[in-house]
C-alpha cells in the first residue's frame, strides 16, 4: 500500500448551482438552485421557494462574522485544474470530494423527485467534468435522495459504476435519524456494493418543513452563526453515531461502512465511553445493539476526520485506535487551513511518523479501497525535488 501518499478525506467542491439544468430532466430544469442576495446582503440559496441555509454574514457594511485572517473561497471550488495547482501547494496527492451548497442542502428538500433528480445531475456533473481531467487524483463523493431510500439505493449503483468512492449521508431526514428503520435499503445496497458512507453534517437549513425537526442541533435556538457552527458539527455527528449504534444498524449490516466527516475527533473518546455506559446501565433499551458501542467505534465499520490542528489526537489514536482517523483539509471553506492543514497535522505533538503515515494516508487509502492501479505514482510530485512538506521528505 502506498503509505506515502497524502491523502484529504474530505475536501470540497462548488456545484454549478443554474448550470445543473444542463444535467436535469426537462420537467425540473427550471427548479435548479439559485444564489441570491438576502435582504441583509449575505449570499444564499433559493431553493424549492425556500432560501437556505442559515446565514454567515451580519448584513452591507458590516464586516460579518469572520476574522481579518480567513481566507475566501478558492477558484479550486469550481475549475478542476486550479485545484491541482492548490492540492500542490498543500501537499495532497489524492482528495476525496464532497459538494458544497447543494450537497448541504438536498436531503431537506421535500420534493422527493426534485432531490432524485438533482442528486443524478450533481453526481454526473462531478464524473463528466470536475473529476474527469485527473481522476487518479480526483476522487468524488455522490449525492444519494435519502428521502426515498429505494431510488437513493439504486442511485448508488450508477456512483459506484463510474468510479465514485463514497456516498455522502446527512446527519438526519427531516429530523429522522439515521438508525430508522426506513433507511435501511441503503444500507444493504451499501453493503451490497461495498462502497462506504460518509456522514457529514451542516449547519441547517429553515427547519420548515412541515414535520419535526431540523437539520442541526439546536440550530432553532441561535442565530449567531458563531454559536450554529459550533453545535452543529460535533453535536449532529455524535447523534447520529449514537442512532446508528443504538438502533442496530451495524449489526443488522456487518460490512457496511460508515465515515463520520467534518467533526473532529476529539470528542470520540468521552462520546464512546459515554455510550457504553448507558448500554451497560440501559440495556432494555438497547435490544438491538448487540456488540459494546466502544467495540463498533473501534472496528473496521466506523472512521472519523480529524481536524488538522487538533492537539488531542494522540490520546484518540491511542484510544479508539491508530486506524479508525483520517486527515481532512476541509478545502476550501472559511474555516480551513488552506495551505497549511499538511504542515499543521504533521507539527502536532505526541504523533509518530508511521501514525503520521496512517492518518495522513493510509487510512483513507484503506478505507476508501483506493487501489495502487487508480493513485497517483508515490512520489509523482516529487520529481523535481521534496516539496518539503510531504511524509518521508
Amino acid at each position: 500500500m502506498p503509505v506515502d501518499l497524502v491523502v484529504d478525506a474530505d475536501g470540497h467542491c462548488s456545484e454549478p448551482e443554474e448550470g445543473l439544468a444542463r444535467w436535469m430532466p426537462h420537467e425540473y430544469a427550471d427548479r435548479v438552485p439559485r444564489r441570491i442576495t438576502d435582504n441583509q446582503g449575505n449570499s444564499r440559496i433559493l431553493f424549492e421557494g425556500r432560501v437556505w441555509s442559515k446565514s454567515e454574514g451580519l448584513g452591507p457594511g458590516v464586516s460579518g462574522p469572520f476574522a481579518d485572517h480567513i481566507r475566501g473561497s478558492r477558484p479550486g471550488m469550481r475549475e478542476p485544474a486550479q485545484r491541482l495547482v492548490d492540492m500542490d501547494a498543500e501537499g495532497i496527492d489524492v482528495a476525496v470530494i464532497f459538494g458544497t451548497s447543494i450537497a448541504l442542502t438536498v436531503n431537506g428538500i421535500q420534493d422527493q423527485g426534485l432531490a432524485a433528480a438533482t442528486c443524478h445531475a450533481v453526481n454526473q456533473w462531478l464524473v463528466e467534468e470536475y473529476l474527469a481531467p485527473e481522476p487518479k487524483r480526483l476522487k468524488g463523493v455522490g449525492l444519494i435522495p435519502c428521502q426515498d431510500p429505494p431510488l437513493a439505493a439504486r442511485e448508488l449503483e450508477y456512483l459506484a459504476q463510474h468510479g465514485i468512492v463514497s456516498a455522502m449521508l446527512p446527519t438526519n431526514v427531516y429530523g429522522i435519524n439515521l438508525g430508522d428503520r426506513r433507511f435501511d435499503p441503503i444500507y444493504a445496497a451499501a453493503q451490497e456494493i461495498g462502497m462506504p458512507l460518509s456522514v457529514h453534517p451542516q449547519t441547517g437549513h429553515d427547519g420548515q418543513y412541515g414535520v419535526s425537526g431540523v437539520m442541526g442541533a439546536g440550530t432553532e435556538r441561535m442565530e449567531k452563526y458563531s454559536y450554529v457552527h459550533l453545535t452543529a458539527f460535533p453535536f449532529e455527528l455524535m447523534i447520529a453515531l449514537m442512532h446508528m449504534i443504538g438502533e442496530g444498524v451495524f449489526d443488522r449490516y456487518p460490512r457496511l461502512k460508515v465515515g463520520f466527516m467534518e467533526g473532529g475527533c476529539g470528542w470520540i473518546p468521552f462520546w464512546s465511553e459515554r455510550l457504553d455506559e448507558h448500554f451497560h446501565k440501559l440495556r432494555p433499551q438497547w435490544p438491538l445493539l448487540q456488540r459494546k458501542p466502544s467495540e463498533i467505534i473501534r472496528s473496521d465499520q466506523v472512521s472519523f476526520t480529524c481536524e488538522p490542528e487538533e492537539e488531542i489526537l494522540p490520546y484518540v489514536l491511542d484510544t479508539i485506535g491508530e486506524q479508525q482517523v483520517m486527515y481532512a483539509s476541509d478545502y476550501a471553506h472559511w474555516d480551513c487551513e488552506f495551505p497549511d492543514s499538511v504542515r499543521l497535522l504533521q507539527a502536532v505533538p505526541g504523533v509518530s511518523a508511521e501514525r503520521q503515515r496512517l492518518v495522513l494516508g493510509g487510512n483513507a487509502i484503506r478505507w476508501f479501497e483506493l487501489k495502487a492501479d487508480e493513485l497517483p505514482h508515490v512520489g509523482h510530485l516529487r520529481s523535481s525535488g521534496c516539496r518539503g512538506n510531504l511524509i518521508g521528505c
